[in-house]
Order: structure tokens, then C-alpha cells, then sequence
């Protein structure tokens, strides 16, 4: 499965309707191609999102990049040309991890005389207990509870919503990061230009070029 994300660029109103039409666009093209799309409402200054389940990120990355729109706006008397821009990411879904968050064999456990209410019993045995977790170096500790084993499953628990905040945060970053390596949406960055009057469109990275007709079609053969 792979996630494409459409975000209109410099352009204003125009953009988004680029945006929605690039959006039209690789929806098209997948329904030629046997596949299915998720796709969310476009709003203003909003992110498309299209979800094609079963689809490799490579099938469709070759879309990445800024697009860029070169059209006369019919509302413009004078005719000047005007330049939208819109970029489009492809991104692979996250991956939830497959195994346990929590191994026995990347904790170590000390025990400590309890703190607190719970009586003499509590505070001269080894209730209390400090958890260690080698692969990242977090450490918790509970002395409240009334037990040992109630100590440890409220620090185990304490760890697996640390490590979960960690591994999101982290694929966040790696997302954003993939993210700006695709696109830039100012006017000057274009990995295709789509050009109203010449009814084309010219990817600059290969060299190819589509009727604007066809392209907005879904007709994207290669």
C-alpha cells in the first residue's frame, strides 16, 4: 500500500484546482490499472490524500515532485499567463511494528524496599521496583504500589506507551523527511510543467511528454 499526497503550492484558488486535478488525474490512471483508491475531500490550503491499497510506492513514485501549471485564467482581460503549483508525495504506509514492544531480554529489573502507605510489610520488603530498558536507556520506577509484581506491570506499561511515542515520532520524522526530498513547491521548482496553451504535459526528469487531453484522462502510459 502506498499514501500519494497532492498539496496545492503558489497559485491560490487555481492551486487547489490543480490539486484537485492532478487528484482526478491519478485516480484515473489507477482505475485504468486495476486499482483502487481512498481518496479525501479537497479544502482549501488541505492536503489530498489518496490511499491505493495493494500498490507499491515504486508503481507510483514516478509521479513525485512539483508540478507545475502554466494557463491564461479566462478572467484575466489583459491574457497573461499564470503559473499554479501543486506537488505530489508518495509515501509508503507506516508499518506497525510486528513484535513485541516489551522483551524480557532488553529489561533489567531491580527491586527496592517500598515507599509510602502500606503499612510496616510494605516498606521492609522489596516491593518497589526500577526498570531498565538497555536498547534505549529509559529508566522507570515504582514504589507506590502494593506489590512487586503490581510495580512491574505498571512500569512495563509505562515503557510500551514511551516506546510507542518514540517509534511515531520517529516515523514522523522519517515521513517528513521523505516528504522534502520529493517536492518543492515554490514557482522556479518543476519536475513537470503542464502547459494549457501548448495542451501539454513535459516530465523533466525523462523527458516525456503526454497531451494535456490524454493526461488529464489517466492515460499515462509510459
Amino acid at each position: 500500500m502506498c499514501i500519494v499526497e497532492i498539496r496545492p503550492g503558489e497559485g491560490g484558488a487555481d492551486a487547489l484546482a490543480f490539486a484537485i486535478e492532478l487528484a482526478d488525474t491519478i485516480a484515473g490512471w489507477a482505475a485504468r490499472c486495476g486499482w483502487s483508491v481512498d481518496r479525501s475531500a479537497a479544502e482549501p490550503g488541505r492536503t489530498i490524500v489518496m490511499t491505493l491499497p495493494g500498490v507499491a510506492e515504486a508503481e507510483v513514485a514516478w509521479l513525485s515532485g512539483t508540478h507545475r501549471l502554466q494557463h491564461e485564467p479566462r478572467n484575466d482581460r489583459r491574457g497573461r499567463r499564470h503559473t499554479s503549483t501543486a506537488t505530489v508525495a508518495v509515501m509508503p504506509r507506516q508499518s506497525r511494528p510486528s513484535g513485541p514492544l516489551v522483551r524480557d531480554e532488553d529489561l533489567r529489573v531491580q527491586t527496592m524496599r517500598g515507599r509510602g502507605r502500606g503499612g510496616q510489610r510494605k516498606n521492609k520488603v522489596e516491593t518497589a521496583v526500577r526498570l531498565h530498558h538497555l536498547p534505549t536507556g529509559i529508566v522507570i520506577t515504582r514504589t507506590t504500589g502494593r506489590s512487586q509484581a503490581a510495580n512491574l506491570a505498571s512500569a512495563r506499561t509505562d515503557l510500551e506507551d514511551r516506546l510507542r511515542l518514540m517509534a511515531a515520532r520517529q516515523a514522523q520524522q522519517n515521513a517528513d523527511h521523505l516528504r522534502r526530498a520529493q517536492v518543492r513547491s515554490e514557482r522556479s521548482a518543476k519536475s513537470f510543467t503542464h502547459n494549457a496553451q501548448r495542451g501539454q504535459v513535459v516530465d523533466h526528469t525523462t523527458g516525456q511528454r503526454w497531451s494535456l487531453r490524454a493526461w488529464r484522462q489517466g492515460r499515462l502510459e509510459r
